[in-house]
């Protein structure tokens, strides 16, 4: 089995990513050996994992092991997003491995190959145990999201498995801590992921494989996260069961809150305490959460809401100022003293596509507005069925008010109803930044954010994962929209004018 060393000092988390300056999420680590490996091979594909090592490690020692499998719906994502929290475990005792696994994005698999992956992997470590100075009887599964649901499957005895794995090897772990976890393919809006294969549904399920012998979890999710159905029928059976199942509730968090802080410090306090309680830790949890800062500072900080609007002083134009490099009908849209407008109700196009990028621009609605901003088109002839439109509405006039809540500003078009409404009276000028990473999309208005979605949820073209119904006209799952496209801004539509103004773009690598 290839094997490459590498030493690495301790993992700081970027304050341009997650943490603020000065946090303290690491401060007890020692400087990390990182170890790489090859764990499986797939045709020419090698599947590595990486592995976090506690300082004064031994070949001999007896250590707990976690493994993490990241998010990304089963279709992206990286190893690196749970690195973290790898080198902080490792500081306090255990062995921590991240183990990359088959995704649809890099693969062209569905998701019971990735369970497959998952189960290799806790197979290789178990099996590796001598080498890695670990307790094969105490290893704790963890992921997040579509890693969490690989994680859950570990617990499932009889699952799918890959051809060649060593199957008197169990996968079930001894513990479990799943971030806003997928928790059944049971259901409408995953089993379509499995294609032609909707028959292994039950096999990757696990909450239909819950029993009285499972393993104790930890079970974390955001309270505004639309997966948290999942953890609520888990919670309710293990109950009901006797088993240990502990809850951790992020009050008005949205899913994959856990990345960023001050949730990232807190459930890694949680998850410590919970594997202290279960014997794989000692001592109290080394990390600290931030101090809480009072609603009204954080608010003049961030310029108020969860999240700042970004600084855009740097940032390019998306059209220019004489509009020559747009695609737009003739004679209606024009721009006057740097306000973008049209007469009629037809759009403007950029003449690029942009795929990974984050928007931001200003708007400003008249009585009874209807407009948006559209991404991801494929076809700008006919984009309504083919691209993704932010909602932008005067929440204010009957009309709208009394529309669909996907219908209101901020919505994600038919799709996603916003968090609230954030829109200002007509004739005020309104802040709207739009994120696109892939098939991640979020919304922030006016210093809000309104609207997270994750895309390869939407498997349905006729209902939304809540149940809403979504209008005849958009008649493609977004799970299958292409993550590439043009950008465009609506007209006059329903007889109303909308202005756009400082319309600039960052792409995003």
């Amino acid at each position: 089995m290839e094997r490459v060393l590498v030493m690495l000092a301790a993992v700081v988390i970027s304050a341009a990513i997650l943490v603020p300056a000065g946090s303290e999420i690491l401060a007890a680590s020692q400087a990390a050996n990182v170890e790489e490996v090859v764990y499986k091979t797939v045709g020419d594909r090698e599947l590595r994992m990486y592995i976090n090592y506690p300082p004064g490690w031994k070949a001999t020692d007896k250590h707990g092991v976690i493994v993490f499998f990241f998010g990304g719906g089963w279709t992206g994502g990286s190893v690196g997003q749970f690195e973290d929290q790898a080198a902080y475990l490792a500081s306090r005792g255990l062995v921590a491995a991240r183990a990359d696994y088959r995704v649809k994005s890099r693969d062209g698999v569905t998701p019971d190959e990735c369970v497959e992956d998952a189960r290799s992997a806790v197979r290789w470590i178990r099996k590796n145990a001598k080498r890695l100075g670990i307790d094969p009887g105490r290893l704790i599964a963890s992921g997040g999201s579509a890693g969490g649901h690989l994680a859950a499957c570990t617990m499932i005895k009889d699952s799918v498995d890959a051809e060649g794995d060593d199957l008197s090897i169990s996968t079930v772990p001894q513990a479990m801590v799943l971030f806003n976890p997928v928790l059944s393919f049971k259901h409408e809006i995953m089993i379509g992921r499995l294609g032609e294969k909707k028959n292994l549904a039950g096999n990757i399920s696990p909450t239909l494989h819950l029993h009285k012998k499972a393993p104790p979890a930890l079970i974390l999710f955001g309270t505004d996260d639309r997966l948290k159905v999942f953890g609520d029928e888990y919670w309710k059976k293990a109950k009901g069961l006797g088993v240990r199942a502990d809850k951790f509730l992020a009050e008005g968090q949205g899913h994959g809150f856990f990345n960023r802080s001050p949730w990232k410090e807190r459930t890694l306090i949680a998850a410590d305490k919970f594997l202290a309680s279960l014997g794989f830790l000692e001592g109290e949890p080394t990390v600290k959460a931030p101090a809480e800062i009072p609603d009204a500072q954080r608010r003049r900080r961030r310029g108020g809401g969860r999240r700042a609007h970004p600084d855009t002083a740097r940032w390019p134009s998306l059209f220019d100022a004489d509009l020559a490099n747009a695609v737009k009908p003739e004679g209606v849209w024009t721009v006057s003293d740097g306000v973008l407008t049209a007469s009629e109700d037809k759009a403007i196009w950029t003449k690029k596509d942009f795929d990974n990028f984050i928007l931001d621009l200003e708007f400003k609605t008249a009585d009874g507005t209807n407009s948006g901003v559209i991404v991801y088109c494929t076809d700008t002839k006919n984009w309504m069925p083919n691209s993704v439109e932010v909602q932008i509405a005067d929440d204010y006039a009957e009309e709208w008010a009394k529309s669909p809540k996907t219908w209101h500003c901020g919505a994600i078009f038919g799709h996603l109803a916003p968090t609230k409404s954030m829109v200002k009276k007509p004739g005020e000028w309104n802040r709207l930044t739009i994120r696109c990473m892939d098939q991640k999309i979020d919304v922030m208005l006016n210093g809000e954010r309104v609207a997270s979605m994750d895309m390869s949820l939407w498997t349905s073209a006729k209902t939304n994962p809540d149940g809403s119904q979504i209008p005849p006209w958009l008649s493609k799952p977004f799970s299958k929209q292409p993550t590439k496209g043009k950008i465009g801004l609506q007209g006059k539509h329903a007889g109303a004018p909308i202005w756009f103004r400082n319309i600039n773009i960052r792409e995003l690598r």
